[in-house]
């Protein structure tokens, strides 16, 4: 029967201009009675030999899907409404999918009719497998790699996923996070929590993070957690989901430590020899200055001083270069002054160290030692050269914890020239030495006459010098 033929059809005219494929069928001999014209194109058969033969729309049909098909028709058959989803192989070879559905439009005569609709999804259920797809490779990739892969909500109410490698990093089932979203902050050291959750809570849904902290794993161990992520917007710009990535870090923090202790240790042991070079260059001259002084007698006395200068400065680098030294200690520093000087002037010096009863190393900075040593030296070489010969000078060290300092005095039983009275602040070569090398910051110089002698008072403070208790 012509598809355009009798008025009972005409209400079906419209479905011509339909996308969908539509056809009206008799229960009683499946035959057709309308087919339109996207019917043509999707099964790709001529709608006249469809009228003429209906079992043609079946032969298309996948052998594989044609169960799909005989219960999708007896559905119809029995309740009047089905619905079903399969797949036909066209005539020219291409495969599509087909979702049919059908539904009852009354009788023509005495045959039950049904309407039928036919859909081709092909490109649906291309995007579906696609999908499926990306998502069987995305869990592959995620269950199978050693950081912790994270789906979940802006706020973190919300854990939507979270890879296996969550037990084996938080020593914790994974599962538990979905019940429990915010349970993974709780394994967060305590110094690092409050830090962490700032930055979660703040920024997490505005930018991409990249943050570090520790965790504790049940027994106590320390693990170093370095967690990016990043947040994943619709198109109005709208936040919907936050995607993070948690990786175990503590082999390469503890590789890290030791290429950074190694390289520290191949430094000192280069600087030491550096340093012990030069003491071994700085005695080379005073032994050479000795001998000039030996045989020039009239200029002894400045040698000496000058010997006094460069032993000063070697003793720095002799402490620099012991083994294991890293720090110059400031009662090793004045020890090695008072003996070089005492063996100079051949007296010797009393020595009083406060260090022994607070229970306090005083360390020098690394960048002042050598100026250091050069004051003191100055100030013990003055106390020899001024003092007299029938008593020893003495030095005092004292030390303040409260204000981390400490005083070292210079004693001797002398006198100041009447030139150096009159400028204790800055006058004679040997003061003038001194204020040239003192210190800016942290170094504080002062000279006393008093009846019982001379004191040249030294008080250092941070940076120059730090207490070690």
């Amino acid at each position: 029967m012509d598809h355009s033929q009798g008025a009972k059809y005409d209400s079906f005219t419209f479905a011509d201009h339909m996308l969908d494929a539509a056809a009206m069928f008799s229960l009683r001999d499946r035959r057709f009675h309308y087919l339109n014209a996207a019917a043509e194109r999707i099964l790709g058969i001529d709608r006249k030999a469809m009228l003429a033969d209906a079992t043609l729309p079946y032969k298309l049909v996948v052998e594989e899907d044609r169960p799909l098909t005989d219960n999708f028709l007896k559905q119809t058959e029995n309740e009047g409404t089905s619905s079903a989803e399969f797949r036909i192989r066209r005539s020219d070879g291409l495969e599509r999918w087909i979702a049919a559905r059908s539904f009852p439009v009354g009788d023509i005569g005495a045959e039950p009719m049904r309407a039928l609709i036919c859909e081709d999804i092909t490109e649906r259920k291309r995007i579906e497998q696609a999908l499926r797809e990306s998502e069987a490779r995305f869990r592959q990739v995620a269950e199978n790699i050693d950081e912790v892969f994270w789906v979940m909500a802006p706020d973190g109410t919300q854990v939507h996923y979270v890879s296996p490698a969550y037990d084996k990093i938080w020593g914790q089932p994974a599962a538990d996070l979905y019940a429990a979203p915010f349970k993974w902050v709780q394994s967060i050291h305590a110094e690092d929590q409050a830090r962490v959750l700032d930055t979660l809570t703040r920024q997490q849904a505005l930018r991409p993070l990249e943050m570090q902290f520790r965790i504790l794993r049940r027994g106590g161990e320390l693990r170093h957690i370095r967690h990016h992520s990043a947040p994943v917007r619709e198109a109005t710009g709208q936040v919907v989901q936050v995607v993070c990535m948690s990786e175990d870090v503590t082999e390469q923090k503890r590789l890290e430590r030791q290429a950074d202790e190694s390289a520290r240790a191949q430094r000192d042991a280069l600087v030491r020899e550096v340093h012990h070079r030069i003491k071994n260059n700085l005695q080379g001259v005073t032994g050479m200055l000795r001998n000039y002084a030996n045989r020039h007698a009239e200029v002894s006395g400045v040698i000496s001083e000058a010997i006094a200068q460069v032993q000063a400065v070697a003793i720095i680098y002799g402490l620099q270069s012991r083994p294991g030294a890293v720090r110059v200690m400031l009662s090793d520093l004045l020890k090695e002054v008072v003996s070089g000087i005492g063996q100079l002037m051949q007296q010797g010096m009393e020595f009083r160290n406060d260090e022994h009863n607070v229970g306090c190393k005083v360390v020098v900075s690394e960048n002042e030692a050598v100026p250091v040593a050069l004051v003191l030296n100055e100030m013990v070489f003055n106390a020899f050269k001024h003092g007299c010969s029938s008593s020893e000078p003495s030095i005092d060290m004292k030390i303040d914890i409260a204000k981390e300092r400490v005083t070292l005095t210079v004693a001797n039983n002398g006198s100041l020239a009447e030139r150096d009275k009159r400028s204790a602040k800055g006058g004679g070569s040997g003061l003038q030495l001194i204020h040239s090398l003192l210190p800016r910051r942290g170094a504080y110089f002062e000279l006393i006459d008093n009846a019982s002698g001379v004191e040249a008072k030294l008080t250092l403070e941070p940076p120059i010098v730090t207490l070690k208790c």
